[in-house]
């Protein structure tokens, strides 16, 4: 018999819903499956991952959701566990945010959930340590909690798998912390392609940079006659702002409208930046050459800032608005360029200008790990790419090592865009990666029905 136990985690959203019913239930098609599921019951009051308030209002509405679900895929009552309490242990305050990302609990390493939540939270990569101390500790304690009742609830069951959702917020991530120590297997599983999909990963989780490269080439290795049909098809639709995985961010756009001060005389270099914080605290992300992507853009900035043949355009990506509002340090750092440099353009991330028209009209196209590099050379444009990205394996951009080698890249006016083809294998990979859901039904990213369960925001 293999005993598997399922540490989903929480939220409101109906697509997480139907991806941890979805888990669950096909865990529990196969008869040599004994499936136990662990519950919070609000006890981590809010510290489980994004409950921005920490309200018990929320904790209120959603495990009961979460119990519903489990009910309904068929887990037996005596195998849903509630958390038991313990008595915490005594944990630091931090000056760094390294040092909290590196901390260790009788060989647990605890920092990278707490760390990588708050970063999501404030939006900051670089947020207050010690504004956010106490919270760090709330989140310690509810990864003790989580570790401490599998420690125990693993003594009888012996279980051969843990089951999770994502495994990045602190609640899931000290259960996957568990599974590392004890060399047990672990399933991740998350979105996939779009709504209709989920994905299962064994023993990684979805934010593996090196894991996501290795699933790009496995996918565009299938025999599929449609291959390109359906690279063409995603690419496609992205540009046209349908709804794939998440929300377009592109969408509400002013259809080929450019800044006002585009110039075609000059040489329009244009940057489509990322949100630092989304991968900040991974060791697989770390940025091959620079501390992070801003400190590349303040390097060739100054490089550039007496070249007046050159315009450069930032393109602050449209997920960045939260941010610009919380005045978050990328967002700080990237108001000081303005200041700074005459031939720099910023475009604020909830400005209308068409992404796509800014893309056909660049003389060259940089990226540092956005998904517009590898679709600048789909629509037929000269793409750098300065860091690290998924499609880096394929022949689609010019990959600079160093900022040198970015530099003879941006004043080689002979590159030509690479191959169209290219660029086919990670739009083949994003539309249609994952497996398509069985129980769940999405009608929407926030409705939808598993097993005759209505579910909505």
């Amino acid at each position: 018999m293999n005993k598997v136990l399922v540490v989903a985690g929480h939220s409101r959203d109906p697509w997480k819903w139907g991806i941890i019913g979805e888990a669950v239930r096909k865990l529990l098609d196969n008869p040599n499956n004994e499936v136990y599921y662990l519950d919070c019951h609000g006890k981590c009051h809010g510290y489980c991952g994004l409950n921005l308030g920490k309200h018990i209002g929320y904790c209120n509405k959603c495990y009961p959701m979460c119990l519903k679900i489990i009910n309904r895929a068929g887990i037996k009552k005596e195998n849903i566990f509630e958390i038991k309490k313990y008595n915490y242990p005594k944990f630091p305050k931090f000056n760094s945010i390294k040092e909290a990302l590196e901390y260790n609990y009788e060989g647990y390493n605890l920092g990278l959930g707490p760390v990588s939540c708050i970063m999501t939270l404030t939006r900051d990569y670089n947020f207050d340590i010690k504004k956010w101390n106490k919270d760090i500790k709330k989140f310690f304690e509810t990864e003790y909690l989580v570790i401490e009742n599998i420690k125990e609830l693993h003594k009888t069951y012996n279980f051969n798998e843990l089951c999770l959702f994502n495994g990045r917020m602190p609640f899931v991530y000290s259960a996957l912390a568990f599974a590392k120590k004890h060399n047990i297997l672990y399933t991740t599983y998350t979105s996939a392609a779009n709504v209709t999909k989920i994905r299962a990963l064994k023993n990684t989780v979805p934010h593996d940079f090196n894991n996501w490269k290795k699933e790009v080439s496995e996918y565009w290795q299938k025999d599929d006659e449609n291959k390109i049909e359906l690279a063409d098809k995603w690419f496609k639709d992205r540009r046209a702002g349908k709804f794939q995985a998440l929300e377009s961010y592109t969408k509400d756009q002013i259809k080929d409208s450019l800044p006002k001060n585009w110039d075609e005389t000059k040489e329009n270099i244009v940057f489509f930046n990322s949100s630092i914080d989304e991968v900040y605290a991974f060791d697989s992300w770390k940025h091959p050459f620079k501390e992070n992507e801003n400190k590349i853009l303040k390097e060739m900035f100054e490089h550039y800032k007496n070249d007046e043949t050159k315009h450069f355009y930032l393109r602050i990506h449209p997920n960045l608005t939260r941010a610009k509002k919380k005045k978050t340090t990328q967002i700080r750092e990237i108001n000081e360029f303005k200041k700074l440099y005459k031939n720099l353009t910023v475009i604020e991330p909830d400005e209308k200008v068409d992404t796509y028209a800014l893309i056909e009209s660049a003389s060259k196209v940089i990226t540092s790990f956005s998904t517009i590099g590898c679709e600048a050379t789909y629509w037929g444009r000269v793409s750098i790419l300065a860091g690290k990205a998924p499609y880096e394996d394929f022949n689609c951009v010019y990959k600079a090592h160093s900022m040198e080698e970015l530099y003879k890249l941006i004043d080689n006016k002979n590159l030509t865009p690479k191959p169209k083809e290219e660029a086919y294998p990670y739009g083949y990979y994003n539309e249609i990666m994952g497996m398509d859901f069985k129980y769940y039904h999405a009608k929407s990213h926030n409705e939808g029905e598993f097993l005759g369960l209505e579910l909505r925001r």
